[in-house]
């Protein structure tokens, strides 16, 4: 049963029942016996009708176990914070952390650039609150907690030498805003289509849609079903109603359309979002109007070149939109990948995760470089000490 069937009968049968009751109300003292003894009856049968219809969708709304609730998912403590992660490659090689989208979304969607693990050290994470990280209290999600905790990650994964980031969507936004405060601790930057960094873009934004009346009542009836998600916490039926107001329609009039070839939304996969996430730190970042923080403040002082990576289909933070954001940055270039829209990691793995590839690639052979000199600089520090050594052993053994 597809969703639209599913709010069709639940909305038919709550509407049955309505009706029933007014005829109940407005004609109990002139009916007959047997009038009433129908209404009573179509009342009932409507009720049983929504319940039943209710209960067979009960097991599509499971909701998936977070960290807390399933300790053998991967994941990182990072001092008092608990967040569902993993790494792939060797942590020799340079490391890449990569950034999800949202605020609210997991990593998911972007599991296939763990093919660059061969080259480089990949690390993933479900922000603070979202995906299958523990949930927490709203005060803990905002952007200053998010911005400690990629931070951390950097300073545990990276210590001693420059991080490599690739942000998508949100993820972007919060890549540059981190750049902007620690540009000595990042050595490569891929924005894969971040939504608006500052005021100044906030007007070549395409993202003010109307909706539709089908969406909408997608949405009432995705809520009307919530209030019988399974989950393990107090947080299930929030988070399966704000994946089915993002994911769970897939017509051509959803908000969303305009990020996707065709205007189709792809299957694309995300284990849980965080709907109090989505919400606690869009306020964190925005004004009542909807306008963004400064999150290129202080990126002039990142002299690097940035790669930008967006789809050719996606019509409101496509390439038009991201050469406005671009001009933030001193150097900056950018790679339409064709075919493509808002999760091009996801939707053509191979032909986006190719630049990203040679981008990085580039970095990867002066920290080879880099590792050799200073193992070469080592190594002639050892070379003068043990001369010295021998020396003053050979002065010993004459004096004696």
């Amino acid at each position: 049963m597809t969703p639209l069937t599913k709010i069709i009968a639940l909305v038919g049968g709550l509407l049955t029942g309505l009706l029933c009751l007014t005829f109940l109300f407005a004609w109990w003292g002139t009916m007959a016996r047997l009038g009433k003894a129908l209404v009573i009856g179509g009342g009932l049968l409507a009720g049983l009708f929504c319940l039943l219809v209710l209960s067979t969708q009960v097991k599509d709304y499971e909701v998936a176990k977070t960290v807390e609730y399933d300790p053998n998912l991967p994941h990182f403590i990072l001092g008092n914070v608990v967040l569902h992660g993993e790494t792939f490659g060797s942590p020799e090689n340079p490391t890449v952390i990569v950034v999800h989208g949202g605020p609210g979304l997991d990593y998911r969607s972007l599991l296939p650039l763990k093919a660059l693990s061969d080259e480089f050290f990949v690390v993933f994470y479900d922000q603070r609150g979202t995906g299958l990280s523990p949930r927490v209290g709203d005060d803990q999600l905002n952007l200053e907690s998010y911005l400690a905790d990629l931070d951390s990650l950097v300073d545990r994964f990276s210590a001693g030498r420059k991080v490599n980031l690739v942000g998508h969507s949100w993820g972007g936004k919060l890549v540059s805003s981190y750049v902007g405060r620690h540009p000595e601790k990042v050595s490569h930057v891929v924005m894969a289509e971040p939504g608006p960094l500052n005021a100044g873009v906030m007007v070549h934004y395409k993202g003010k849609v109307e909706f539709s009346t089908t969406f909408k009542l997608h949405v009432a009836g995705s809520w009307l079903l919530s209030l019988f998600a399974s989950g393990p916490d107090s947080d299930a039926a929030a988070d399966w109603f704000q994946y089915q107001i993002m994911a769970g329609f897939k017509g051509e009039d959803h908000p969303l359309a305009g990020y996707f070839c065709k205007k189709k939304l792809p299957p694309i996969g995300h284990w849980r979002v965080g709907r109090r996430a989505w919400i606690a730190v869009r306020d964190s970042y925005t004004t009542p109007r909807n306008i963004p923080v400064n999150f290129v403040q202080g990126m002039a002082r990142f002299q690097k070149e940035v790669l930008f990576i967006t789809g050719a289909c996606n019509v409101m933070l496509g390439p038009e939109f991201q050469r406005e954001q671009m001009k933030y940055f001193p150097r900056a270039r950018m790679v339409v990948i064709e075919g493509v829209g808002h999760q091009m990691f996801w939707e053509s793995p191979a032909a986006s995760i190719a630049p990203v590839r040679e981008y990085l690639r580039w970095g990867r052979t002066n920290h080879i470089a880099q590792e050799a000199a200073r193992q070469s600089r080592n190594q002639a520090e050892r070379d003068q000490v043990q001369p010295a050594r021998s020396k003053q052993e050979s002065t010993d053994k004459t004096l004696k």
